[in-house]
Formats: structure tokens, C-alpha cells, sequence
């Protein structure tokens, strides 16, 4: 792995290098996660087919589990 050095601009944005860019395939408008993990910045890929499947799947569950109560048995 390659360390490249990289500035913070004055509104707080970072160019990310064009050879990373390239190599993950991460171009204009694309949105990226960014969160902080033992005092280091990690940024990741943002899949939003992946982040729209996992809702769909994720929301069949919880329905499920809702529609199993009604309001009637949470007031009684």
C-alpha cells in the first residue's frame, strides 16, 4: 500500500488522488462514507444498488415483525 500525502483545502475538502480514483472506479458525484475508527479517517465506497437492496430486504423483515402486532394488544 501506498501512502500519498494529500492537503486539506480551506472549506475542509481533500482532492483524493487520480490513481485511486482510477482504481476504484469512484468519479464525479459519487458518494462516499466517511467516518473516523481509532484516531484514522476511513473513507469507503458508497453503493446505493447495494444500500437500496439491503433497505428492501431489511424493511421485509420489519414488516414482518410489525404487522405481527396490532394497536389494539399495545393498548389493552
Amino acid at each position: 500500500m501506498v501512502k500519498l500525502r494529500v492537503k486539506i483545502g480551506a472549506k475542509g475538502q481533500v482532492v483524493i488522488p487520480k490513481v485511486i480514483r482510477e482504481k476504484l472506479g469512484i468519479g464525479p458525484g459519487r458518494i462516499l462514507l466517511i467516518d473516523e475508527k481509532n484516531g484514522k479517517i476511513v473513507i469507503e465506497k458508497f453503493d446505493v444498488d447495494e444500500f437500496i437492496d439491503w433497505v428492501k430486504r431489511t424493511r421485509r423483515k420489519i414488516a414482518k415483525d410489525v404487522y405481527r402486532f396490532s394497536l389494539e394488544d399495545e393498548f389493552q
